[in-house]
């Protein structure tokens, strides 16, 4: 009797793991601009090495940035980032961990623009934030591309920016996020 259930169990397990969509990528991308006057572009940068996982059943998400993976158009500013405003050796990875709230998963089986948002933690330099920021999910054919605008402040996440440098810089740094998942 015993070996039945826990075949039965070990079925039903194998079952849920099965039915539990769960999407992954590498290939996340973040952007941002940090300058007072946006058609600046002396202290952008962006990274095209985020990883993301996807829970479909729950609309868990997670999403994590190297910090060291952003690319700068000046090779000191690139250093000056990781050594000095974000301390990469000591705080490698920026992490967002949430829920997406109003995401229906019948929404990843037919093409088009949906809206929705997100809910969660996001940890920078040693800091964690709720945080919360509009979704807007594109789908089309088997690929699913969230995209995710917001903005944050250095002095939140105890980012000390130079006197010298900062009345180049927006008070609040636009951020932006673009995750494609490829669907089965």
């Amino acid at each position: 009797m015993k070996k039945i259930l826990l075949l039965a169990l070990s079925f039903i397990l194998l079952a849920n793991l099965i039915n539990a969509q769960t999407y992954k990528t590498r290939d996340g991308y973040v952007y941002f601009n940090p300058n007072k006057d946006l058609t600046h572009k002396d202290y952008e940068a962006s990274s095209k090495e985020g990883t993301a996982i996807f829970k479909v059943e729950t609309s868990d998400v997670a999403f994590l940035v190297p910090m060291k993976t952003f690319h700068f158009n000046n090779a000191l500013l690139e250093e000056h980032f990781n050594e000095n405003y974000l301390e990469s050796n000591k705080y490698p990875d920026a992490r967002f961990a949430g829920k997406l709230i109003g995401f229906n998963k019948d929404q990843l089986t037919k093409d088009g623009v949906y809206h929705f948002s997100s809910e969660g933690k996001v940890t920078m330099h040693g800091v964690t934030k709720d945080f919360k920021a509009p979704v807007k999910l594109e789908v089309k054919g088997k690929t699913a591309t969230f995209y995710c605008n917001f903005k944050i402040k250095a002095e939140d996440h105890n980012i000390g920016i130079p006197g010298l440098v900062k009345p180049k810089l927006a008070d609040l740094t636009p951020i932006d996020a673009t995750i494609k998942f490829q669907l089965n």
